[in-house]
């Protein structure tokens, strides 16, 4: 199988389409790619949302960076020897922007993510801030709380696996721009 039938191969199993109007990347995520796709990134919010609030934009980057981060950094102190899969990809939602994660994780690592995904999202909305200033303070990732936190959005994730026992863990963040 070629790397490109690959990529649509693993994209339909996790019913990822394409669209336009979208910045994309599939493929090995390490520190330095993640610093050029928040640069691309970044470039792409300012020019095709420049219509919309800078401070919506700047949450929007915010939200960004807190995802390609989280990604990045599971794949450099996991998965050393071979780097996952990852899709990153940032839309036009059509009265929202999307910003998508999707990345391969180890198989014995799933249980305990998906508890601390658990955790993060059985929070109830009131608590969230002391939940953030608790975390903040004991110097703990508080980035899962700050997406959470933010106004008109929605946040989803799911862990899957496919035929090849690859687990695999999506993020997608829906941030409503229409009454900005």
């Amino acid at each position: 199988m070629n790397v490109n039938s690959d990529i649509q191969h693993t994209k339909n199993i996790l019913k990822v389409p394409y669209h336009k109007d979208q910045l994309e990347y599939w493929g090995p995520v390490n520190h330095i790619f993640a610093d050029s796709f928040l640069t691309m990134g970044h470039t792409f919010i300012y020019q095709y949302f420049s219509n919309l609030n800078s401070t919506f934009l700047k949450s929007v980057f915010s939200s960004l960076v807190e995802m390609v981060q989280n990604v990045s950094k599971y794949n450099e102190e996991n998965c050393q020897d071979n780097l996952p899969q990852s899709l990153i990809r940032l839309k036009d939602g059509g009265g929202h922007v999307v910003v998508n994660t999707v990345n391969r994780i180890k198989l014995e690592d799933k249980l305990y993510i998906q508890s601390i995904f658990e955790k993060i999202f059985s929070i109830p909305e009131n608590e969230l801030f002391d939940e953030y200033k608790r975390l903040l303070l004991k110097g703990e990732s508080v980035g899962l709380i700050m997406l959470r936190k933010l106004n008109n959005t929605n946040i989803e994730y799911s862990f899957s696996e496919n035929q090849e026992a690859e687990a695999w863990l999506s993020i997608e963040l829906k941030m409503n721009y229409g009454n900005t």
